[in-house]
């Protein structure tokens, strides 16, 4: 079990702080509590484990998606050479 004990000294305040920390400390050294707790995390591992993620998009609406954000490919630019331009 843990145990917290208060420092001898200080204000009022302090020592009710300590206590507060020191009840809350053999709180979760609690078998119960650390039970529940593995018990939770069981429970929630098994809800999860049923759960299958998959976000499987095509390339082609990805790149439809992009196209219409704005995306383009870089053989689609014209290139003007500079000293074309006057001509």
């Amino acid at each position: 079990m843990c145990t917290a004990k208060p420092r001898q000294g200080g204000s009022t305040i302090n020592k009710r702080i300590i206590s507060k920390i020191k009840e809350f400390i053999d709180l979760i050294c609690d078998r119960r509590v650390l039970f529940g707790i593995g018990i939770g995390i069981l429970i929630g591992t098994f809800c999860m484990a049923g759960v299958k993620l998959e976000a499987s998009v095509s390339n082609t609406k990805i790149e439809e998606k992009a196209r219409n954000l704005g995306m383009k490919y870089p053989d689609e630019f014209k290139v003007f050479d500079k000293k074309d331009v006057g001509k």
